[in-house]
Formats: C-alpha cells, structure tokens, sequence
C-alpha cells in the first residue's frame, strides 16, 4: 500500500460527509437570515471542518491500533496503525500535520469571529484529539455519541452561522441539535457493530451499558429527534412550514432503519453505517436547498 492510498483509507472518505453537512446548513441558514455570505469565510470554514474530520480518523487509526483495540475480530474497517512500524509514524505524522494545518486556517476563523470562534476552534482541535488521543480517550468511556452530537451539530451548525453574521441566533442551535442526532446515530451504529470486539478491551461505550437490543431503539430514536429542530423552528420562530419536508428524509431510508432494529450485527453494518452518513448529508441537503429557496422565494 502506497502513502497516497493510506492517506485516503485512513481518512476514511465516506465520513466526511458528516463534517461537510453542518456547514452547508449553518451557511445557508446564514444566507437565509441575512441574503449573503463571505465566500473566502465559507471556503476556510468547510476546507477546517474537512481538516478536523480527517484529523480525527487519523488520530482514531493511531491510537485505537497501537493500543491493540482493533483486532483481526473487527468488523469495521481495519487500523493501518498495527501494521507495521512504518505505517504507525506515517499515520502520526499525517495527524499532526493535518491537525496543524487546520490551527492555521482556523487562525484566520479566529481572527474573523474573535472570541467566539477561537473558543469554538481551539476546543474542536482539542477534542478531535481527546476523542481517542490522551491518557483517557472520550470514546473510551461513553462519550462518543455525546461528543458526535454537540461538536458535528450545534457547535459546527452555529460556528459557521457566527462567521458569516457576527451574531447570536437561536435558529443555527435548533437545527444543529438535529443534525447532531444524526451524527450520534452514526456513532451509536459503529458502536453496536463493534459491541463484542469492544468488550474484549477496555473500551466501554453507550452500546456496552444498554446492551445490543437497548442500543438498536436508542439508534432509532436519534433519526426520529432529527427532525426536532425544524419543529422548533417552525413552531416558535415563524421559520417556513416547507422544513417540514425534511421529515420525508428519513423515510428515504426506511429499510436501513429497519436494518438497524431487526439485522444481525455483522460487517453488514458497515453499509448501515455509510446509509446513516448518507442520510446525513442528503437532510442536510435538503434544509438548505428549503432555505435557499424561501429566501429567493420573498
């Protein structure tokens, strides 16, 4: 395996779409709200979020390999980071670098958005690497879906919003609580596929506590309160009734929520796990395009 496929491996590109999608909501709920936004401001935004996803997949690979968590039993992709010696400091390397870069673009955030957004980019650095970095990783004691949920939705949903406005606003908060149950779901999903490796180590997660069956209706409940910020803010700030629409979102993917509750956990999981990111991106998607176009529509 060449450096450029262990890059992309690694990176894991199909993840992506979880840092990609609160950003185009908190811009164009930012368009929608003021009928403009910086492009330069936009492009630093999404190419940091992208930076800090990939950075934490690497550091995932890192440490979950050299601490022996991810066996040859796993049913999710492999970590490069037990193969080898060489493989192990390119991937350190590769975190370091990317976690670095994303400091440096993020300076020019922090610049813009002042305190704010320098307590929003310096604790999104932090926590991308205390998620399975550091003497005791987040993920490691039942954290994972609760960080997923505050730092892949409202604070990555509301941090866009801010530097496009320079203003509090309730509305990036409602919706970045839905898409952050989004995110949760993913990270629940993982964990119910990893539920028997995970026990075999000194990981405990959310799954481990409830149990199999718990954790599969948990996972559901998450995709049903996805849609609880459009109800907010239709219900309480006169927002259009046409957000409403995005409850046909999930019915899109009926049968890999379905999947979720009644299929045996297996490396079948695996595309349960890019569903949910697909869902994701395409709610994402369509709350935008409803936004856009309320606001070419006045």
């Amino acid at each position: 395996m060449n450096k450029l496929e262990v890059i992309i491996s690694t990176s894991r590109p199909k993840t992506l779409f979880a840092s990609l999608g609160p950003v185009i909501v908190g811009l164009s709920l930012a368009f929608y709200n003021q009928n403009t936004i910086k492009p330069f401001i936009a492009f630093l935004t999404i190419l940091c979020a992208l930076l800090l996803q990939m950075s934490s997949n690497f550091i995932n690979d890192y440490y979950d390999g050299i601490r022996g968590v991810d066996t040859n039993e796993r049913l999710g992709p492999k970590r490069l980071s037990s193969q080898g010696e060489d493989l192990k400091s390119f991937i350190k390397l590769l975190f370091i670098s990317s976690l670095s870069l994303a400091f440096i673009l993020g300076c020019v955030l922090m610049y813009h958005g002042g305190a704010t957004i320098i307590v929003i980019g310096l604790s999104s650095i932090l926590f991308s690497y205390l998620y399975t970095g550091g003497p005791i990783p987040l993920s490691y004691i039942a954290l994972g879906e609760l960080l997923a949920l505050v730092f892949f939705g409202p604070v990555a949903i509301y941090g866009t919003y801010f530097l496009q406005t320079l203003t509090f606003d309730i509305s990036p908060l409602a919706l970045g609580i839905s898409i952050g149950f989004v995110s949760a779901a993913i990270m629940g999903i993982n964990n119910l596929r990893d539920i028997e490796t995970d026990k075999k180590t000194t990981k405990r997660t959310i799954a481990i506590f409830l149990g199999e069956k718990s954790m599969r209706y948990l996972i559901v409940v998450f995709i049903i309160l996805s849609l609880s910020g459009q109800v907010y803010l239709i219900q309480t700030m006169n927002y259009p009734k046409s957000l409403l629409l995005s409850a046909l979102v999930p019915l899109l993917f009926i049968k890999t929520w379905k999947r979720v509750i009644f299929e045996k956990v297996s490396s079948e999981f695996n595309n349960i796990l890019a569903n949910t990111g697909k869902y994701l991106f395409v709610l994402s998607l369509v709350i935008s395009i409803i936004l856009i176009y309320e606001n070419l529509s006045r």
